[in-house]
């Protein structure tokens, strides 16, 4: 630097580096936050646990449902079996989910997840946009159900009669206790109620009761493993099954269409539709609703035929009862009960 500079020009310069760096120091952070934000960051085995077993002591935190947890923390893991060390990368998760066979509202649940699980770390990003579509449940013939059941496995037929009596949904039924089931009063407690929905007890038929009292009580849950465990045995029974008959009526039904049969079934033999609500434990009458419609596609489209049914005694007309019959008249001190084929 020569030493006759003029001091106001040194000052400059001094204030032009100073600014220089400063300039320098805010693009290195922003580039730094945007790596951050974006997933750049790769994470090895032993993180991605922690980061794991972390979020599930966040979301309970946060007041969120065991339902809730389990379902984000199945997404989570499978993301990171997908994803590996790029868990925080945005684009490989976005990718992932895209190649996903699955609708678009389960794409839609994985991108919430993600959203809560970058939220816990203080995390952002911009999540694909999956909207979900409304269709309308299949409901199968009843004897459709009773093929299905016959054809299962031990374990697997009781869980499937335990649908179909109880209208509960598949993780409701797979949390079922032996001390929720009372044969006395043939009823069985829904007390790990999922999705929002609410608590509830149930009438069954004896016949459901003498099945689930065949599996082992050899610990305190009447099934073992979890709703995912049925869902995969139940697949593979549809497709010999579909196979076997030649029906591929048989390859649109899935675990909760039982629920969404039981609900059918309920409303068009009780026109009560605060009655339906109650049995499926929903909070909200909009998301029952549904089964109205349902009914009335149902029923005006199927034959118009039906099984009957002559009681003599009480015991006659309650076992006629218990296996769907309906009452309709007395004759000749008789009563007659009839059931749709």
């Amino acid at each position: 630097m020569p030493l006759n500079m003029p001091s106001s020009l040194l000052l400059d310069r001094q204030i032009c580096a100073l600014e220089t760096k400063r300039v320098k120091n805010l693009v290195e952070v922003k580039t730094q936050n945007i790596n951050r934000t974006a997933g750049a960051t790769k994470l090895d085995k032993a993180t991605i646990k922690g980061k794991i077993v972390e979020f599930i002591a966040w979301q309970q935190r946060q007041g969120y449902r065991e339902s809730t947890i389990k379902g984000r923390l199945e997404i989570i893991k499978t993301l990171a079996n997908h994803c590996g060390s790029d868990l925080l990368n945005q684009d490989a998760i976005k990718e992932s989910i895209a190649k996903l066979k699955a609708s678009d509202g389960y794409k839609a649940n994985i991108a919430h997840a993600y959203t809560a699980f970058l939220s816990m770390q203080g995390l952002t990003w911009n999540p694909p946009i999956y909207k979900r579509r409304d269709r309308t449940p299949f409901i199968p013939l009843e004897s459709e159900l009773d093929q299905m059941i016959a054809a299962a496995g031990r374990t697997l037929s009781r869980f499937l009669q335990g649908l179909k009596e109880t209208g509960a949904d598949p993780g409701e039924l797979s949390a079922l206790e032996w001390t929720d089931i009372n044969p006395q009063a043939r009823t069985i407690t829904l007390n790990h109620p999922v999705k929002g929905h609410k608590a509830r007890i149930i009438n069954v038929s004896n016949t459901c009761i003498d099945m689930l009292n065949t599996l082992p009580k050899i610990k305190s849950r009447v099934f073992p493993g979890t709703a995912k465990t049925y869902a995969r045995s139940f697949y593979n029974l549809r497709k010999r099954m579909t196979k076997q008959f030649a029906n591929p009526r048989f390859m649109k039904i899935v675990l909760t269409t039982f629920r969404h049969w039981k609900a059918t079934m309920e409303y068009h033999k009780t026109k009560d539709i605060l009655h339906v609500m109650k049995l499926l434990g929903h909070n909200s009458l909009r998301t029952t609703l549904i089964y109205i419609d349902l009914e009335k596609a149902t029923f005006n489209t199927k034959n118009d035929e039906f099984t009957v049914k002559v009681a003599d005694t009480l015991e006659e007309a309650c076992k006629l009862m218990e296996v769907g019959f309906e009452y309709v008249t007395d004759m000749n001190n008789k009563k007659l009960f009839r059931k749709r084929k």
